[in-house]
C-alpha cells in the first residue's frame, strides 16, 4: 500500500513537473490563444498536480520510515523479550552479569540433599556466608541511610559486586556438584568446596573492611580528618583485591 502511494506520488510529481515545463514552452501559443487568465489557470494546475504527487510521495516515505523504525523496536523487544526467557530458563547464565540469590540458595540446596554424606556439612557454611554478606549490605544500608550519607553509595555498589562475585564462586560449586561422580575421589570435591569457602571468606573480610572504613567516616564527618578521598582510595585497593 505504502509502495502504491510512493509510486503514485512520484507519477503525479513527474505529471505536474513534464506539464508545467511543456506549459513554460508553449507560454506564446496558450496566451494568444486562451489568454493570460487561461495560461495561469493551467499553471496553477500543473503547479497543484505536481505539489500534490509531491506531498503523496513524502506521506508514502515518511509511513515507510515509520513502519521501519517500529519493525526495528519490534525486534529489539523480541530479542530482548528472548533473552530474559533464556536467562530464566538458565539462571546460572553469565550473559545478564548478575546472579539470582534466591535462585542460587534454591539450586545448591537442592543439589546438596543429594550429594555425598561426606560435603552435606558444607550446605550450612555456605548459607551462613550468604547470610553474613547480607548483614554486612543491610548494616551499610541503614548507616548511610540513618547518617544522610548518600555520597559515600558508591560502597554499597562495591558491596552488591563482592556478593556477585561470591556468587560467581558459587556457580563453580554447583556446577562440581551437579557433575560429581561418584567415581571421583572425594577429597577432589571437598577441595573444591574449601577452595570455595576461602574465597567467599575473604570476600567477606573485604566487605568487614569497607564498612569499618565506612564507619570511620562517617563518625568523623565534621573533623578536620574527614576525607572522602580516603574512602574512595580504599574502595579502589578493595576492587583491585577482588578476584
Amino acid at each position: 500500500m505504502r509502495n502504491g502511494k510512493l509510486i503514485l506520488g512520484a507519477v503525479g510529481f513527474g505529471l505536474g513537473l513534464a506539464s508545467h515545463a511543456v506549459l513554460e514552452l508553449g507560454k506564446n501559443s496558450v496566451i494568444i490563444s486562451g489568454g493570460m487568465a487561461a495560461f495561469r489557470a493551467f499553471r496553477w494546475v500543473a503547479n497543484g498536480v505536481m505539489a500534490a504527487g509531491a506531498a503523496l510521495a513524502a506521506v508514502a516515505v515518511l509511513q515507510m520510515v515509520r513502519a521501519r523504525s517500529k519493525a526495528k523496536q519490534t525486534a529489539r523487544r523480541q530479542d530482548a523479550q528472548r533473552a530474559a526467557e533464556r536467562r530464566a530458563k538458565a539462571p546460572l547464565s553469565t550473559e545478564s552479569g548478575r546472579f539470582n540469590e534466591a535462585k542460587m540458595r534454591e539450586l545448591l540446596s537442592t543439589l546438596f540433599e543429594r550429594a555425598p554424606a561426606e560435603v552435606t556439612a558444607y550446605r550450612s557454611r555456605f548459607q551462613v556466608q550468604l547470610d553474613r554478606m547480607n548483614e554486612y549490605q543491610a548494616n551499610l544500608s541503614r548507616l548511610l541511610q540513618d547518617n544522610d550519607a548518600t555520597e559515600l553509595s558508591e560502597a554499597e555498589a562495591f558491596l552488591d559486586k563482592v556478593e556477585q562475585n561470591m556468587f560467581g564462586k558459587m556457580r563453580q560449586v554447583y556446577n562440581r556438584l551437579m557433575m560429581y561422580d561418584e567415581t571421583a575421589p572425594i577429597a577432589d570435591l571437598k577441595a573444591a568446596l574449601d577452595e570455595a569457602l576461602s574465597h567467599n571468606d575473604r570476600a567477606l573480610d573485604q566487605a568487614r573492611r569497607l564498612n569499618a572504613a565506612v564507619t570511620e567516616y562517617v563518625n568523623n564527618q565534621g573533623a578536620a580528618q574527614e576525607t572522602l578521598g580516603s574512602v574512595e582510595a580504599f574502595i579502589k585497593v578493595l576492587q583491585e583485591e577482588l578476584v
